[in-house]
């Protein structure tokens, strides 16, 4: 991937659509028609980022052009056993089932991330389950909503899904403005929580990011992490995020996390990502602010949107731990595909190895 295309890249990352949602305005996380980090970090601008992709002394590493995965074609219709089952699908999605709840975080199933069909970054492998192979889905969860169909929010999989299983869509404050209906949408401000069912809470949390969809419109939705109690687990979903304090203030709110979804990926170049991505030490530290019981890399290896080379985060992580003294099994990752059940019956091995992409 040449510069001109990480640098188009960067201009995606940049992008967002013009929204004016009424209910931005009740959030005291809201001014000056923005929201905004607590933490005092600049985010890079529109030009910055295109500018950075252009100058960078870093030379984009060459991904595969494509890579066999095994899809399952039979998931699981429903979990009640109190186990949590987890398929990685792709980048940020996972389908979790848990509690007979079944729980899609940002889906995206489109070939590229970006709004146009014939350029932008292209999935390098099919989903972990096909769209049609999906079992009926209860509830979506969108950290936050780049460009149309950018990696996070995917609006045609989404209403897709929504016309078949009329799920609750949870998002941040703004970013209901982006679909056609009103129907199935629950937006949220940092801190406010919802009932999934009755057995079933989530929580929107407040992580280091940003929003925007045009060159004049930065920030103008809420971006987020979610934690969510269920079948007597704590889930935390990372969504997108650069370190900051936002994982230590978690476990203060909730306690030590059983699953916790942390990126580990589009990291490179550095000095252009460090405020909005982890890299894989970083995440390895949110993983013990966390006090997590067990994690899971996520954001990386199917959209090539930094520099770093495709295998490069895992090998990474492995380096991480090893320095953090975390076995290995604590902080893994999923075969594309294959599902993963985190059971009290079991113990959790922790010598296993991270699975190779």
């Amino acid at each position: 991937m040449n510069k001109i295309v990480l640098s188009l890249v960067g201009v995606l990352l940049a992008s967002c659509a013009d929204t004016n949602v009424d209910t931005r305005k009740q959030s005291k996380n809201f001014t000056n028609d923005q929201f905004k980090n607590s933490t005092a970090v600049k985010t890079h601008s529109f030009w910055e980022m295109v500018w950075s992709g252009l100058t960078s002394d870093i030379v984009p590493a060459e991904w595969p052009e494509s890579v066999e995965t095994t899809a399952d074609k039979y998931p699981l219709a429903r979990v009640s056993d109190g186990d949590v089952r987890v398929t990685y699908v792709n980048h940020a999605t996972f389908l979790i089932q848990a509690g007979g709840v079944n729980i899609l975080t940002d889906p995206i199933f489109s070939e590229r991330t970006s709004p146009l069909s014939f350029i932008g970054p292209k999935r390098i492998h099919k989903p972990g389950i096909a769209f049609d192979d999906l079992p009926k889905i209860d509830a979506i969860i969108i950290s936050h909503d780049h460009y149309d169909h950018y990696d996070h929010l995917d609006l045609e999989s989404v209403a897709q899904l929504i016309e078949r299983d009329k799920p609750l869509v949870y998002m941040g404050l703004g970013v209901g403005q982006r679909f056609n209906q009103t129907e199935n949408i629950v937006e949220m401000d940092w801190g406010d929580s919802a009932h999934i069912n009755k057995d079933a809470t989530l929580w929107f949390l407040e992580v280091q990011h940003f929003s925007g969809r045009t060159l004049t419109d930065r920030n103008s939705t809420l971006w987020g992490g979610f934690l969510l109690e269920i079948a007597g687990k704590k889930i935390y979903f990372g969504g997108d995020s650069g370190y900051a304090n936002h994982y230590k203030d978690a476990y203060k709110q909730f306690g030590a996390i059983d699953i916790a979804f942390l990126p580990i990926g589009a990291y490179s170049p550095r000095e252009l990502f460090k405020p909005v991505h982890l890299d894989p030490y970083e995440a390895v530290q949110a993983h013990i602010d966390l006090q997590s019981k067990l994690s899971i890399g996520m954001h990386y290896g199917t959209f090539q949107l930094s520099a770093e080379p495709r295998d490069e985060p895992i090998a990474l992580l492995a380096d991480a731990k090893n320095k953090a003294n975390i076995a290995n099994g604590k902080f893994i990752t999923i075969n594309v595909g294959e599902p993963f059940t985190y059971s009290d019956k079991e113990i959790i091995d922790d010598n296993i190895s991270t699975v190779s992409l």
